[in-house]
């Protein structure tokens, strides 16, 4: 019995894991997206962005790690944004499975800055051009 006990609480723990770094990655990628699109006020300030605005996306959806850090960088047209939690939980004490430190969870993710107008514009024009080329003919 023990020993089922065990295995139940580990899968709670391991869930607990998986959320936070699903929840991570999500927020990452949002930040990111973001910050590709944030024309006006922080046109090529990536880092600003993401200091302003990472605490309203973070909320209160991280339960059972620390507060998760955000960092921001441009390059080129891609944004990438950083994100860092630690899993430190007391729970299994020092049985065979937990690490003695818990886990440092990261994830980095990136969003291309695109110019969604010029694209869908050339995109039109070179269909506009397709069906003139074949009603000519």
């Amino acid at each position: 019995m023990p020993m089922v006990i065990c295995v139940f609480v580990l899968l709670i723990y391991f869930s607990y894991y998986m959320y936070g770094r699903c929840i991570l990655s999500q927020d990452c990628y949002i930040l990111a997206f973001r910050a590709s699109r944030a024309t006006l006020e922080y046109k090529d300030d990536p880092a600003g962005f993401v200091e302003y605005k990472a605490a309203d996306q973070a909320g209160k959806k991280y339960f059972g790690t620390s507060k998760p850090s955000f960092t921001g960088s441009l390059s080129g047209k891609d944004f990438y944004v950083k994100g860092n939690i630690d899993v430190k939980h007391g729970a299994m004490g020092t049985y065979f499975l937990k690490p003695q430190d818990g886990w440092d969870v990261e994830a980095t993710l990136k969003a291309r800055k695109r110019e969604y107008t010029k694209h869908i514009r050339l995109f039109t024009r070179l269909r506009d051009l397709g069906k003139s080329v074949l009603e000519s003919d």
